[in-house]
């Protein structure tokens, strides 16, 4: 499974700091463009994706030509490990959200870590099966989420580890799609947060402005 929910991890986050930064250090940085696509399905997961800087859109096109978005990462996310690690074909698209900076991790790079130290293969197993694990709890936590909360835990994960003033590039319909409900109801959900004084929509994108009060509101 590469795509829905666990289109993204914090796979690399995850790993201790030495050994986080050892494995960036073997990757290539790789320069997107807004719209450059990154993988398409059905690709040969050769290798996985840590974003360093921007956002990534993870979806399918549909036979009208349109993304059907699952997730919209960002700075700090990974994905394409599942299929990497598990040598099947890319079940989903990836489209640079906006310009954005990877570092694509590959097989030289990932067995010549595991070589320089005999226990970061266990280390590795471990961490990939914890956030695959916190994917799951988080989509089961979001089963009974309000829209409201659902769209607050939504720009929760793009906004990732930015301050409160951070602009987040993404539409009312990239925000219907992630949270699956109509663009009308992301609207007024979207109007509400505004009013709260928790977020302030612009074109093509949205600003936070207290981001406590957003993770308040998803923690209920």
């Amino acid at each position: 499974m590469d795509g829905s929910s666990l289109a993204g991890t914090g796979f690399v986050m995850a790993l201790p700091d030495n050994v986080r930064r050892d494995l960036l250090a073997r990757g290539q940085a790789r320069v997107f463009e807004r719209g450059q696509i990154i993988q398409q399905r059905g690709d040969a997961a050769r290798a996985f994706w840590y974003i360093e800087s921007g956002s990534v859109q993870i979806g399918r096109y549909g036979i009208d030509g349109r993304l059907i978005l699952f997730a919209l990462l960002g700075a700090g996310e990974t994905f394409g490990e599942l299929a990497f690690m598990g040598e099947f074909p890319r079940t989903v698209d990836a489209i640079a959200g906006s310009d954005c900076t990877l570092i694509r991790i590959g097989d030289s790079e990932l067995q010549s870590l595991m070589d320089s130290d005999p226990a970061v293969t266990r280390l590795l197993l471990k961490t990939m099966a914890l956030t695959v694990q916190q994917a799951f709890n988080l989509i089961e936590a979001s089963r009974n989420l309000s829209v409201p909360q659902r769209l607050a835990q939504a720009l929760l994960q793009l906004c990732g580890d930015q301050a409160d003033g951070a602009a987040i590039m993404v539409t009312q319909q990239d925000l219907a799609d992630l949270v699956g409900v109509s663009r009308v109801s992301v609207g007024k959900a979207l109007t509400g947060l505004q009013e709260a004084g928790m977020v302030e929509p612009g074109y093509g994108c949205v600003t936070i402005r207290d981001g406590t009060a957003l993770r308040d509101m998803v923690s209920g």
